[in-house]
């Protein structure tokens, strides 16, 4: 049975959000992040910035690193920290060599390289799933209101769901939102901002189902969203983008499952399936392509 609470998270993205929309703040993730020796001991502080886009928060291109009382090291930008491979791995996560949001020998992005997404089989034998069973007792709210705690029990009861891309964020969270959550389809053109669907039209589905940065536009804009503007402010269910450095879009989606003492815990179909949102933000805050922006987005709108 897993853990739902896992490591203890003792900081957090504190971000605010000024009368104009932007936000400010700084995001303070004390992580459980492993040194070279494997042992747990830093603890980051990324400053934010000013974000204008949907509210986001802005996570600092650098971060100051406190590694123990009497001794420091040299950073590395181009690996994520001088941390052996097993350590990683040990700790769920994949190896920095095989991380798609790193530099690969030839200096690229692997995340960064394709827009369209890239399904592992062929598309045309998705079928529409089944509908989702609204989650509600109160038959208003069940035609009315996505259900975030139906979103984030799906998503944590199925985490181990085949991946039908090689990306699989985006359409593992449209999963949840559309049989836990209770969102329902919407028609329209593949590649349309409007358009979220599956199974339609000759295609298996729409980009809004299956691209993190399109699911964001989708939502943000056709589901009368709320922006959460402080980790500690988030609810289940609710949904949180990511955007890199050196990528030119949100390029992954995860899904709330659980606050700790104001902090949140994620599930997600990514390097590593059960985390934290702190966790994440470590994982590359010492690296040549660290997370800039984080989005905590709450949809609203079923129809």
């Amino acid at each position: 049975m897993r853990n739902k609470l896992g490591r203890t998270i003792t900081g957090a993205a504190v971000l605010a959000l000024t009368v104009t929309g932007t936000v400010t703040g700084t995001a303070n993730a004390s992580t459980v992040a492993p040194d070279t020796t494997g042992a747990i001991t830093e603890t980051a502080n990324a400053a934010s910035t000013d974000a204008s886009d949907n509210a986001s928060a802005d996570v600092s291109d650098t971060a100051s690193t406190d590694v123990s009382d009497t001794a420091s090291t040299e950073v590395s930008d181009t690996a994520s920290a001088d941390v052996p491979d097993a350590v990683w791995t040990s700790r769920g996560w994949p190896a920095p060599s095989a991380d798609p949001h790193l530099p690969d020998a030839s200096g690229n992005i692997p995340a960064d390289q394709e827009e369209e997404p890239q399904p592992l089989i062929d598309e045309h034998l998705y079928g529409p799933d089944s509908g989702p069973t609204p989650a509600s007792a109160d038959p208003v709210a069940a035609a009315s209101t996505i259900d975030g705690h139906g979103t984030s029990n799906w998503a944590y009861n199925n985490l181990d769901t085949r991946w039908e891309y090689r990306t699989d964020c985006a359409n593992f969270v449209s999963k949840a939102l559309y049989h836990g959550g209770g969102m329902q389809m919407r028609p329209g053109g593949r590649k349309a901002d409007n358009a979220w669907w599956q199974g339609r039209y000759g295609f298996g589905k729409s980009w809004a189902w299956t691209s993190a940065d399109y699911l964001r536009r989708h939502v943000t804009k056709w589901r009368h969203s709320s922006i959460v503007p402080h980790e500690y402010n988030a609810h289940l269910g609710d949904l949180v983008f990511f955007k890199w450095k050196k990528e030119r879009v949100y390029n992954h989606v995860a899904i709330v499952s659980a606050m700790v003492q104001g902090h949140a815990r994620i599930v997600q179909h990514g390097l590593k399936n059960e985390t934290t949102l702190a966790e994440v933000i470590q994982r590359y805050s010492r690296t040549s392509n660290p997370i800039e922006k984080v989005t905590i987005v709450r949809p609203k709108d079923r129809n």
